[in-house]
């Protein structure tokens, strides 16, 4: 009788001393592994908020390229961060190439705007490139 209700109480007692030190070590183990990977989350956020600013800018430089008169031109500057630099160079036009049926094409050039910024171990960049008319000077 005795052997049987030592098993009763001790199936009543709960957890032992080992089982608690495994299930917090597993706890810990998992709670460092969810901490890196949010904090990596976090990281990559960043990173893409960066990007995403970068691109706008590029993309505002280009739309302001039409100032640009001269078929060779290259301007730089800074915002916040991110340095930027736009060069434009003449591009062939196919249409001015020949006189077919009289067509005559407006002079055109690569514009390419590059913004960089500081990153992790590197600086980043974006690069955009396009084709637009050089504009002509109004007398």
């Amino acid at each position: 009788m005795r052997a049987g209700s030592l098993a009763s109480v001790r199936a009543n007692g709960g957890f032992s001393l080992l089982e608690m030190l495994v299930a917090l070590v597993i706890l810990s183990l998992s709670l460092g592994s969810l901490y890196q990977s949010t904090t990596a989350a976090i990281r990559n956020v960043s990173v893409a908020d960066q990007y995403t600013r970068a691109t706008m800018l590029a993309e505002s430089m280009l739309a302001s390229a039409s100032d640009l008169s001269t078929e060779e031109a290259s301007v730089s500057g800074t915002f916040d961060i991110y340095r930027w630099e736009t060069t434009a160079w003449p591009a062939e036009n196919p249409l001015a190439l020949g006189n077919e049926a009289g067509l005559r094409g407006a002079a055109l050039q690569y514009v390419r705007v590059t913004v960089s910024w500081p990153g992790g171990q590197s600086d980043r960049k974006v690069s955009l490139l396009t084709v637009v008319p050089v504009r002509q000077e109004s007398p």
